[in-house]
C-alpha cells in the first residue's frame, strides 16, 4: 500500500471520525451481510491507533481536528489495517513534531522486524541515514545509485543526489 505525503487532501477524511478512517479501505472486515459492525469498527480502530500512540479524546474525533501528527498516524493505522506486505511511506514524518517523528519511526521499525517491506521516500538526510539499511538515491527520475553498510554516509548520499562524482582515495 501506498501512504501518501499529502495525508490532507490524499490520506484522510477531515470530516470523518478517526474510527471510519481507519477501517475505510477494509471495509469487508469490519462488515457482515454488507452491514457494518460498529463494535469490530471501533476495536479495529483502536488496536491500530494504540499501537502508534495516537493521542485523541476518542476514536469519535474527527481527523480534522487532530493535530498534523496525529493525522499521519490515522493515516498509517489506516492501511496498516489492510494487513499489507508492503508499505510504502512518502515523507512519512514531513511536518510532524519530535515526538510523533519518534512513534512513527519505532512503529517502522517494528514493522519490518515483523517481517512487512518497509519502503520509505524521505528528502531527510539524516532520517533517511537513521532509519534505512539500504538506500536507493534518485536523480532526475532515475536511479542514481544503491548504497548499503559504510556507503550510507551524507556525503555520499548528497554527491549521489547532485550528479557530483566523488574524489577517488
Amino acid at each position: 500500500v501506498y501512504v501518501p505525503e499529502d495525508r490532507g487532501r490524499q490520506g484522510a477524511i477531515g470530516a470523518l471520525p478517526i474510527f471510519q478512517n481507519v477501517t475505510l479501505p477494509s471495509l469487508a472486515q469490519t462488515s457482515r451481510h454488507g452491514f457494518l459492525r460498529l463494535a469490530e469498527e471501533f476495536r479495529r480502530a483502536r488496536e491500530y491507533t494504540e499501537r502508534l500512540d495516537l493521542r485523541a479524546a476518542s476514536l469519535d474525533t474527527n481527523v480534522g481536528d487532530l493535530s498534523g501528527g496525529n493525522q499521519q498516524k490515522v493515516v498509517i493505522a489506516k492501511w496498516l489495517a489492510t494487513k499489507p506486505k508492503i508499505i510504502i511511506l512518502d515523507e512519512p514524518t514531513k511536518g510532524i513534531d519530535i515526538g510523533s517523528k519518534a512513534a512513527v519511526h519505532a512503529f517502522m521499525a517494528e514493522l519490518a522486524v515483523q517481517g512487512l517491506a518497509v519502503i520509505m521516500v524521505s528528502s531527510e538526510i539524516p532520517e533517511v541515514l537513521g532509519m534505512c539499511d539500504r538506500v536507493i538515491v534518485m536523480r532526475e527520475g532515475r536511479m542514481a545509485a544503491e548504497l548499503t553498510g559504510t556507503d550510507l554516509r551524507p556525503e555520499t548520499l548528497i554527491h549521489h543526489a547532485a550528479g557530483i562524482r566523488e574524489a577517488s582515495a
